[in-house]
């Protein structure tokens, strides 16, 4: 009984020590000063739109009182919402840290962030830009041409995000048309033509309505009426009109 209390005690007295410990280091942390920023680009091999030197940057431009602060008077929420309006940026999570270097422990901001995904470029109509499936629009850079489908013409954003992004997407969501459409063009009352992957036919698809028919009426001509070749001696394939496929001979 008496080793029974002692042991209850030894381990009670452990656990109350450990507590302070823990509370002790807590308070150390909360009153170490910011002396850095530690930046996660969680998607950076796919998507090169940024650099962890570019949010640093951007850090150092927009929140330079931050650095010599201490760790819990840093406004995280603030640098969030300010880094979830840089166009390229789709998710964002900003926290504090404590680092050792093996001589002391310091604090830094730690922020990770998940890029946009572009799923087509628009090209040639007076600003060039990406959009990912949502409808956010991306600036086109120099830095980084990711491989997308191809959009030409007149297209204003406004234009890209109604009538162009569910087709777009219904493309790009389907393995066969996917591999198949390379770029489209939108002419001035808003009629898009599509070129192929193969052959040299352009595919005239009219406005942007009714396109899962369309491509179905499509398919059926690319897999049936196309089956032992042939698709290389028309120059186009009318798809505009909702039950019948007009094909022009070169």
């Amino acid at each position: 009984m008496f080793k029974k209390v002692l042991h209850m005690i030894f381990w009670s007295t452990a656990i109350i020590l450990i507590i302070i410990s823990l509370g002790f280091s807590i308070k150390q942390s909360r009153q170490l000063k910011c002396a850095g920023v530690r930046v996660d680009i969680t998607d950076s091999i796919q998507q090169q739109f940024m650099r962890s030197n570019d949010i640093r940057q951007w850090i150092n431009r927009n929140h330079p009182a931050i650095f010599g602060q201490p760790l819990q008077s840093v406004n995280l929420r603030k640098i969030e919402d300010g880094l979830r309006k840089l166009q390229s940026v789709e998710d964002v999570t900003v926290y504090t840290n404590v680092f050792d270097n093996g001589v002391k422990s310091f604090g830094a901001l730690v922020v990770k962030i998940k890029q946009r995904e572009p799923v087509f470029r628009v090209v040639g109509s007076g600003r060039a830009f990406y959009m990912d499936k949502y409808g956010k629009v991306i600036d086109w850079s120099p830095r980084y041409t990711p491989r997308v489908l191809i959009v030409g013409g007149i297209v204003s954003a406004e234009y890209a995000r109604k009538r162009l992004l569910p087709l777009i997407n219904f493309i790009n969501d389907d393995s066969f048309w996917s591999a198949q459409i390379d770029q489209v063009y939108v002419n001035a009352v808003g009629e898009l033509s599509m070129i192929p992957r193969v052959g040299e036919q352009i595919i005239l698809f009219g406005v942007p309505e009714d396109f899962q028919i369309k491509f179905r009426n499509l398919k059926a001509l690319y897999t049936d009426g196309f089956k032992n070749g042939g698709w290389s001696i028309y120059k186009t394939i009318n798809v505009e009109f909702r039950n019948q496929i007009v094909c022009t001979k070169k």
